[in-house]
């Protein structure tokens, strides 16, 4: 992982660092899809020109989908749990506020000793804020972390999903319950991962 530069400030937990890097649809490939007003343009031409559509992808899920709007603060550029969901493929809109940054591991990344994708597979990307992002079923990942206050996301999401979101955390921290799997990564490695911005 990409080390950013010391001033002076020592952690008493072994820190790893992942770099942010501008989201890409090649490099985004292995965590999901990345939905933008971009590529082929779809012909449908009702209104003279003044609509362009383009295909964002399907709906993955085997249970009804439902929204969850949040407003989120700027918070702490740590990766405190990372968590993946196996009857979704859920989605993250940003509607107001600017874009985020989304943590993410490959739904097939190795794992450690320790039970969280290896440190290496773990990946962080810049979505700008007239972009969305859809997560492979089982992509790792965090909540999006928002570059300002205020923003407003838009969210998919199922009802198992959000009452497991609303379980209470067990003896480790970490929520196992219905459709999510949310562990604690610095409580089962003894490491720190924070995202540093190119």
């Amino acid at each position: 992982m990409d080390q950013p530069p010391h001033h002076g400030v020592r952690e008493a937990t072994p820190t790893v660092w992942v770099t942010a890097r501008p989201l890409d649809t090649e490099a985004f490939a292995p965590f999901g899809r990345v939905l933008a007003a971009q590529g082929q343009r779809r012909p449908i031409d009702l209104y003279g020109g003044s609509i362009d559509v383009y295909r964002g992808g399907p709906i993955d899920a085997d249970v009804p989908v439902e929204f969850l709007l949040s407003r989120s603060s700027v918070r702490e550029f740590r990766v405190n749990f990372l968590e993946r969901h196996m009857l979704l493929a859920q989605s993250f809109f940003p509607l107001a506020g600017g874009g985020f940054i989304s943590v993410v591991a490959a739904p097939d990344a190795t794992l450690s000793e320790h039970g969280i994708p290896a440190f290496d597979e773990i990946h962080a990307f810049l979505v700008p804020e007239a972009c969305g992002i859809t997560l492979h079923r089982g992509t790792w990942h965090e909540p999006p972390y928002p570059l300002g206050d205020g923003m407003i996301r838009l969210t998919t999401t199922h009802a198992d999903l959000s009452d497991g979101l609303e379980s209470a955390l067990n003896e480790r921290n970490e929520i196992a319950a219905l459709d999510v799997d949310k562990r604690n990564v610095t409580e089962r490695s003894g490491v720190a991962v924070r995202i540093a911005l190119p």
